[in-house]
């Protein structure tokens, strides 16, 4: 009586888009990159309002101010749809890991997604919870 020897073909299949050897950090990376587009957007929005306040200077205050605001309302709508769209990619990512059976990144993506919120919510936090006056 031999023992059962442990046929290759037999074993499950890994999937080559599910990689599961990059593990936990490859899971931390992709659940960041909301945040990371967040704040290169964010800091872009920023220069361009500059160089449109440069751009306008010689018009006065009201058209830079007029030219600032125009700039940072679009610029931070289309940071806010883009952030949107990477959260929407980035979950779907997470399913997919999910159901190829990559637990350890499925973990590190969603905790790094709820460093992100975090992250995005504590300027509100602070707002609220910090007082806008000195006390008397």
């Amino acid at each position: 009586m031999s023992s059962p020897s442990i046929d290759e073909s037999n074993a499950p299949a890994q999937s080559s888009a599910f990689p599961r050897k990059s593990g936990a950090w490859h899971g931390a990376i992709a659940g960041l990159i909301p945040l990371i587009l967040l704040i290169v957007m964010i800091v872009v929005v920023f220069i361009l309002t500059a160089v449109a306040r440069q751009l306008v200077a010689a018009s006065g205050f009201f058209a830079q101010q007029q030219a600032a605001l125009m700039v940072l309302i679009t610029g931070l709508v289309l940071a806010v749809g883009v952030y949107i769209v990477a959260l929407v990619f980035t979950f779907r990512r997470v399913a997919a890991w999910k159901q190829g059976g990559a637990v350890v990144q499925v973990r590190a993506a969603l905790w790094a997604l709820g460093v992100t919120a975090l992250l995005v919510v504590l300027p509100v936090l602070l707002a609220i919870v910090l007082p806008q006056q000195p006390a008397p």
